[in-house]
């Protein structure tokens, strides 16, 4: 008797601590604003996505707090993922849009960085990240075989980024003569700078350059020259991929180490340490936004492909691109020139 009465007295204890949690955390959210940390400047396609995010996420966190933008561009991502990382308040009132070149930066400049990307609280991925190479139309480069008979101005963000490293494999790879030339600060800026004729060619995000500048495409205004990623892109299904550059088991593992960011894409991430009720309620509320009609039919309206992850599917994806095994570091990093 005395036994069933202790196993009762524990069912009712935790019905009655379930809801006052949820109540905790409802409590804390309600009147506040929660800072989502943009690491790139407005205009991209990271930009986009967080904007988006912030809008509706919003009303699916208990107590309903307001959502609003802080750019911390710089470094190609990591001015922002270290003020996350080291200096934002644990506490829920602050994310980020993690870039996803996080990955490759700690495995191949890991004495620069000053965090552990593992250790962020992984909240999900909203879409794949595929990217592309594309050259400006006055730059006379139809195709990537073009780019190994001349020295091209290609404009990139900081080194150890995606958008350094793939030409530099090009370069490896295919012998291309890209001249890569860093401190763009998001796509916004080499955009404009590829119309300025400052470049001849970059890499972007691919959802970015359809749904901004679309009409490039149509127009025939830039060309793409090497699709970077798995997924296809309708009308360029011809253009060789960044993973047809492989011949060899070795170089394929380079290839794919260097390719988890396209599958890391528009990751979300808050500070290591968030208590966990309210990380769940984070991770719950990105859950419900990601199958809401109203956010579904606003990215649809934007052309903006949603692919979720969830927190615990984006924790593994990263940990598992840390963990490769160093030979397959070292080339990469002998590849790309020690970026």
């Amino acid at each position: 008797m005395r036994r069933q009465f202790a196993m009762a007295m524990m069912a009712a204890l935790m019905a009655y601590a379930q809801p006052t949690a949820g109540m905790a955390v409802e409590d804390f959210f309600r009147g506040k604003q929660i800072r989502m940390v943009l690491p790139t400047a407005p205009g991209g396609s990271t930009s986009l996505y967080g904007m988006a995010l912030g809008e509706f996420m919003a009303r699916h966190i208990p107590g309903h707090p307001v959502i609003v933008p802080e750019y911390r561009p710089g470094a190609g991502g990591v001015v922002a993922a270290s003020y996350v990382y080291n200096a934002a308040p644990k506490d829920g009132t602050v994310i980020t849009m993690l870039l996803s070149s996080m990955v490759t930066f700690q495995v191949l400049q890991p004495d620069t960085i000053k965090f552990d990307t593992t250790k962020f609280s992984h909240i999900g991925r909203i879409a794949d990240l595929p990217r592309a190479l594309i050259a400006w139309h006055t730059a006379g480069l139809n195709s990537i075989d073009d780019a190994k008979t001349r020295e091209v101005a290609l404009g990139a963000s900081g080194k150890g980024s995606s958008t350094t490293i793939h030409p530099a494999l090009m370069n490896a790879f295919l012998n291309t003569r890209f001249k890569i030339v860093t401190g763009y600060r998001g796509a916004g800026d080499t955009y404009l700078a590829l119309e300025r004729g400052e470049i001849q060619a970059t890499t972007v995000a691919w959802d970015g350059l359809v749904s901004e500048r679309g009409d490039w495409l149509r127009n025939g205004l830039v060309k793409v020259l090497v699709r970077i990623g798995n997924r296809k892109m309708p009308g360029f299904q011809n253009v060789p991929t960044l993973a047809d550059l492989g011949k060899t088991a070795e170089d394929k593992a380079v290839l794919d180490l260097a390719l988890v960011p396209m599958e890391m894409g528009q990751a979300v991430s808050a500070p290591p340490g968030l208590p966990p009720d309210r990380l769940a309620a984070l991770r719950r509320a990105f859950d419900l936004t990601m199958t809401d009609p109203a956010f579904l039919a606003f990215a649809k309206s934007r052309d903006m492909p949603i692919a979720p992850m969830t927190g615990d599917e984006l924790g593994r994806l990263i940990e598992a691109g840390i963990n490769t095994p160093r030979p397959v570091v070292q080339r990469l990093n002998k590849l790309t020139g020690g970026l």
